[in-house]
């Protein structure tokens, strides 16, 4: 068996944080969400600092518990719908190193008919942002998305998006000219 129990999932804190997103208060569609953590050395890689895989799973830590803030998590479960990443553009600018304490700040930008735009940052405790997320991301059903307008309504908002910011958008339509399937000759 290749790995360890340090490289698998981190469930234990993914029932953490899950446990601590419902005793939260309720949050508006767009309020930004945060949550405080800390390096762990298991989230290191042989550089001792934190691996680039580990921020993805932190950062849907904190993509889970905005969705329990917002409603959205209850309105999956009750639907058996479920939560799915389609795309992700990271920006990496500073370290995080064994036991450094930083924040994951989390928040939606929009959404158009098939897929939600959210945006998150970690950050050291010095206000450094460390990283930088944007995500694609789609609320499933039977293997297909849910469109995001059924999706704001069965959580009692308004279906019509603000527009996305620039950059966000942009990146969506120069993610949209990428060949699929890859590397096909």
């Amino acid at each position: 068996m290749q790995g360890s129990l340090s490289d698998m999932y981190p469930f234990i804190r993914l029932a953490l944080a899950m446990t601590a997103g419902r005793k939260l208060p309720p949050a508006t569609f767009f309020e930004t969400h945060v949550s405080q953590h800390r390096v762990s050395p298991f989230d290191c890689d042989m550089f001792f600092e934190m691996n680039n895989g580990r921020i993805l799973t932190i950062y849907e830590f904190g993509r889970f518990q905005m969705a329990q803030r917002i409603g959205l998590w209850a309105a999956m479960r009750e639907r058996k719908w479920g939560f799915a990443v389609a795309g992700a553009t990271v920006r990496y600018r500073k370290r995080l190193t064994p036991f450094e304490r930083f924040e994951t700040r989390t928040r939606l930008l929009g959404w158009d008919e098939r897929f939600t735009y959210i945006e998150q940052g970690m950050f050291k405790t010095s206000g450094e942002c460390a990283n930088h997320c944007l995500f694609r991301t789609a609320v499933v059903a039977s293997g297909k998305a849910v469109p995001t307008r059924d999706v704001a309504i069965a959580i009692g908002e308004n279906p019509d998006s603000p527009p996305l910011p620039t950059w966000a958008t942009a990146w969506k339509e120069a993610d949209a000219q990428r060949p699929w399937p890859p590397m096909q000759d």
